[in-house]
Protein backbone atom coordinates (compact mmCIF):
# COMPACT_ATOMS: atom_id res chain seq x y z
CA UNK A 1 0.00 0.00 0.00
CA UNK A 2 3.08 2.44 1.04
CA UNK A 3 6.29 2.65 -1.22
CA UNK A 4 9.67 3.26 0.31
CA UNK A 5 10.55 6.78 0.14
CA UNK A 6 13.72 8.33 -0.95
CA UNK A 7 15.36 10.83 2.07
CA UNK A 8 14.80 14.21 0.50
CA UNK A 9 11.95 16.53 1.69
CA UNK A 10 10.80 13.27 3.32
CA UNK A 11 7.78 14.84 5.13
CA UNK A 12 6.23 16.38 2.01
CA UNK A 13 6.68 12.93 0.34
CA UNK A 14 4.75 10.90 2.99
CA UNK A 15 1.80 13.85 3.35
CA UNK A 16 1.85 13.54 -0.92
CA UNK A 17 1.45 9.52 -0.76
CA UNK A 18 -1.32 9.78 2.45
CA UNK A 19 -3.24 12.35 0.19
CA UNK A 20 -3.36 10.26 -2.55
CA UNK A 21 -4.37 7.11 -0.60
CA UNK A 22 -7.07 8.94 0.71
CA UNK A 23 -8.42 10.44 -3.15
CA UNK A 24 -8.02 7.25 -4.63
CA UNK A 25 -10.37 5.51 -1.60
CA UNK A 26 -7.54 3.11 -0.30
CA UNK A 27 -8.03 5.18 2.79
CA UNK A 28 -11.75 6.16 3.61
CA UNK A 29 -12.94 8.01 6.52
CA UNK A 30 -12.84 6.36 9.80
CA UNK A 31 -9.53 4.00 8.85
CA UNK A 32 -6.78 4.09 11.42
CA UNK A 33 -3.32 4.91 9.91
CA UNK A 34 -0.81 2.57 11.43
CA UNK A 35 1.46 3.19 14.39
CA UNK A 36 4.41 5.47 13.57
CA UNK A 37 6.69 2.76 14.18
CA UNK A 38 5.10 0.83 11.31
CA UNK A 39 4.61 3.36 9.49
CA UNK A 40 8.65 4.59 9.55
CA UNK A 41 9.48 0.77 8.74
CA UNK A 42 7.07 0.80 5.45
CA UNK A 43 7.89 4.29 4.17
CA UNK A 44 12.14 3.65 4.94
CA UNK A 45 12.10 6.69 7.06
CA UNK A 46 12.57 7.71 10.49
CA UNK A 47 9.87 8.33 12.98
CA UNK A 48 10.53 12.43 13.75
CA UNK A 49 9.71 12.80 9.77
CA UNK A 50 6.53 10.89 10.47
CA UNK A 51 5.25 12.64 12.96
CA UNK A 52 6.11 16.03 11.14
CA UNK A 53 3.83 14.49 8.19
CA UNK A 54 1.11 13.54 10.66
CA UNK A 55 1.40 16.81 12.38
CA UNK A 56 0.90 18.46 9.11
CA UNK A 57 -1.67 16.50 7.59
CA UNK A 58 -3.89 16.78 10.87
CA UNK A 59 -3.66 20.41 11.06
CA UNK A 60 -4.74 20.59 7.15
CA UNK A 61 -7.90 18.47 8.17
CA UNK A 62 -7.34 15.46 6.53
CA UNK A 63 -6.40 12.96 9.91
CA UNK A 64 -7.14 13.24 13.70
CA UNK A 65 -5.07 11.97 16.65
CA UNK A 66 -7.36 9.74 19.16
CA UNK A 67 -5.81 9.89 22.83
CA UNK A 68 -4.92 6.27 23.54
CA UNK A 69 -6.82 5.43 20.24
CA UNK A 70 -4.67 6.55 17.18
CA UNK A 71 -4.26 8.16 14.35
CA UNK A 72 -7.69 8.54 12.31
CA UNK A 73 -8.92 9.32 8.95
CA UNK A 74 -11.25 12.47 8.90
CA UNK A 75 -13.97 12.52 6.64
CA UNK A 76 -13.36 15.45 4.32
CA UNK A 77 -15.19 18.62 4.42
CA UNK A 78 -14.75 22.34 2.75
CA UNK A 79 -14.16 23.29 6.15
CA UNK A 80 -11.44 20.91 7.26
CA UNK A 81 -9.82 21.93 3.38
CA UNK A 82 -9.77 25.80 3.82
CA UNK A 83 -10.02 25.30 7.81
CA UNK A 84 -6.52 27.15 8.44
CA UNK A 85 -7.80 30.17 6.19
CA UNK A 86 -11.36 30.19 7.67
CA UNK A 87 -10.95 33.26 10.02
CA UNK A 88 -9.55 35.23 7.15
CA UNK A 89 -12.03 34.06 4.33
CA UNK A 90 -15.23 34.64 6.61
CA UNK A 91 -14.07 38.47 7.28
CA UNK A 92 -14.14 39.28 3.59
CA UNK A 93 -17.53 41.27 2.61
CA UNK A 94 -16.96 40.23 -0.81
CA UNK A 95 -16.92 36.21 -0.59
CA UNK A 96 -19.73 36.31 2.45
CA UNK A 97 -22.02 38.35 -0.40
CA UNK A 98 -20.79 35.77 -3.02
CA UNK A 99 -21.65 33.04 -1.02
CA UNK A 100 -25.22 34.75 -0.20
CA UNK A 101 -25.60 34.70 -3.70
CA UNK A 102 -24.67 30.67 -4.25
CA UNK A 103 -26.95 30.12 -0.87
CA UNK A 104 -29.90 31.69 -3.73
CA UNK A 105 -29.18 29.37 -6.34
CA UNK A 106 -29.39 26.40 -4.09
CA UNK A 107 -32.01 26.79 -1.23
CA UNK A 108 -34.48 28.63 -3.45
CA UNK A 109 -34.78 25.10 -5.02
CA UNK A 110 -34.43 23.43 -1.62
CA UNK A 111 -37.66 25.13 -0.19
CA UNK A 112 -39.53 23.85 -3.15
CA UNK A 113 -38.76 20.51 -2.95
CA UNK A 114 -39.50 21.17 0.73
CA UNK A 115 -42.82 22.10 -0.57
CA UNK A 116 -42.96 19.02 -2.80
CA UNK A 117 -42.06 16.37 -0.08
CA UNK A 118 -43.26 18.12 3.08
CA UNK A 119 -45.07 16.00 5.95
CA UNK A 120 -46.20 16.83 9.54
CA UNK A 121 -42.74 15.02 10.95
CA UNK A 122 -40.92 17.20 8.93
CA UNK A 123 -42.85 20.18 9.92
CA UNK A 124 -42.34 19.78 13.35
CA UNK A 125 -38.50 19.59 13.15
CA UNK A 126 -38.71 22.83 11.25
CA UNK A 127 -41.27 24.52 13.83
CA UNK A 128 -38.82 23.46 16.39
CA UNK A 129 -36.01 25.62 14.66
CA UNK A 130 -38.36 28.27 14.77
CA UNK A 131 -39.02 28.12 18.57
CA UNK A 132 -35.22 28.10 18.91
CA UNK A 133 -34.45 31.45 16.89
CA UNK A 134 -37.72 33.11 18.47
CA UNK A 135 -36.31 32.16 22.03
CA UNK A 136 -32.60 33.19 21.16
CA UNK A 137 -34.59 37.26 19.79
CA UNK A 138 -36.16 37.18 22.98
CA UNK A 139 -32.65 36.68 25.02
CA UNK A 140 -31.02 39.85 23.04
CA UNK A 141 -29.47 37.33 20.40
CA UNK A 142 -29.54 37.46 17.12
CA UNK A 143 -31.06 33.68 16.39
CA UNK A 144 -27.96 32.48 14.60
CA UNK A 145 -28.46 28.57 16.36
CA UNK A 146 -32.51 28.97 15.42
CA UNK A 147 -31.53 30.06 11.68
CA UNK A 148 -28.93 27.98 10.78
CA UNK A 149 -31.19 24.81 12.28
CA UNK A 150 -34.05 26.19 10.28
CA UNK A 151 -31.92 26.23 6.45
CA UNK A 152 -30.46 22.45 7.97
CA UNK A 153 -34.03 20.97 8.48
CA UNK A 154 -34.83 22.67 5.30
CA UNK A 155 -32.42 20.85 3.42
CA UNK A 156 -33.55 17.52 5.27
CA UNK A 157 -37.33 18.50 4.28
CA UNK A 158 -36.15 18.21 0.68
CA UNK A 159 -34.81 14.86 0.15
CA UNK A 160 -32.18 15.80 -2.04
CA UNK A 161 -28.49 14.03 -0.54
CA UNK A 162 -26.35 15.54 -2.94
CA UNK A 163 -27.96 19.64 -1.97
CA UNK A 164 -27.81 17.97 1.61
CA UNK A 165 -24.10 17.07 1.37
CA UNK A 166 -23.06 20.18 -0.24
CA UNK A 167 -25.08 23.02 2.49
CA UNK A 168 -23.08 20.27 5.39
CA UNK A 169 -19.66 21.17 3.58
CA UNK A 170 -19.70 24.08 3.23
CA UNK A 171 -21.62 24.61 6.73
CA UNK A 172 -18.91 27.11 9.01
CA UNK A 173 -18.90 29.45 5.72
CA UNK A 174 -22.23 29.14 5.04
CA UNK A 175 -23.36 30.25 8.76
CA UNK A 176 -21.05 32.93 8.27
CA UNK A 177 -22.85 34.23 5.85
CA UNK A 178 -26.43 33.82 7.80
CA UNK A 179 -24.54 35.80 11.03
CA UNK A 180 -23.46 38.44 8.65
CA UNK A 181 -27.14 38.61 7.37
CA UNK A 182 -28.64 38.66 10.65
CA UNK A 183 -26.50 41.15 12.06
CA UNK A 184 -27.05 43.43 9.15
CA UNK A 185 -30.77 43.52 10.10
CA UNK A 186 -32.72 46.77 12.27
CA UNK A 187 -34.28 44.00 13.72
CA UNK A 188 -33.55 39.91 14.17
CA UNK A 189 -37.12 39.52 14.54
CA UNK A 190 -37.32 40.23 10.57
CA UNK A 191 -35.88 37.06 9.63
CA UNK A 192 -38.17 34.98 11.86
CA UNK A 193 -40.94 36.87 10.43
CA UNK A 194 -39.31 35.42 6.76
CA UNK A 195 -38.84 32.24 7.90
CA UNK A 196 -42.40 31.97 9.47
CA UNK A 197 -43.58 32.79 5.59
CA UNK A 198 -41.56 30.12 4.03
CA UNK A 199 -42.68 27.30 6.56
CA UNK A 200 -46.18 28.22 5.74
CA UNK A 201 -45.41 27.97 2.03
CA UNK A 202 -43.89 24.86 2.73
CA UNK A 203 -46.53 23.57 4.79
CA UNK A 204 -48.93 24.20 1.83
CA UNK A 205 -47.24 22.69 -0.36
CA UNK A 206 -47.28 25.71 -2.42
CA UNK A 207 -43.89 24.85 -4.34
CA UNK A 208 -43.45 28.25 -6.10
CA UNK A 209 -44.33 30.69 -3.41
CA UNK A 210 -42.17 29.05 -1.14
CA UNK A 211 -39.12 29.19 -3.82
CA UNK A 212 -40.24 32.62 -4.11
CA UNK A 213 -40.30 33.22 -0.81
CA UNK A 214 -36.70 31.86 -0.33
CA UNK A 215 -35.16 34.25 -2.70
CA UNK A 216 -37.17 37.30 -1.57
CA UNK A 217 -35.34 36.51 1.85
CA UNK A 218 -32.11 35.89 0.41
CA UNK A 219 -31.71 39.03 -1.76
CA UNK A 220 -32.94 40.91 1.13
CA UNK A 221 -29.97 39.61 3.19
CA UNK A 222 -27.97 40.28 0.40
CA UNK A 223 -29.01 44.03 0.03
CA UNK A 224 -28.38 44.31 4.09
CA UNK A 225 -24.71 42.84 4.57
CA UNK A 226 -23.53 44.66 1.21
CA UNK A 227 -25.30 47.94 2.70
CA UNK A 228 -24.70 51.49 1.41
CA UNK A 229 -22.96 50.12 -1.67
CA UNK A 230 -26.75 49.24 -2.36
Amino acid sequence: MLEPLKKTRLYEEIIKQIQNLIANGSLKPGDRLPPERELAIQLNVSRTAIREALRSLESMGFIESRVGGGTFIKEITLDNVIDPFSSVLTQDKKLIMELIEVRRLLETEIARLAARKINPEKVKAIEKTLSIMETEIESGGIGLEGDNAFHNELAYAAENLAMEKILSMCSELLNTTREAALKSMKDPRIGLKHHREILEAVKAGDEEKAAELMKKHLMEAYKNVKGDEV
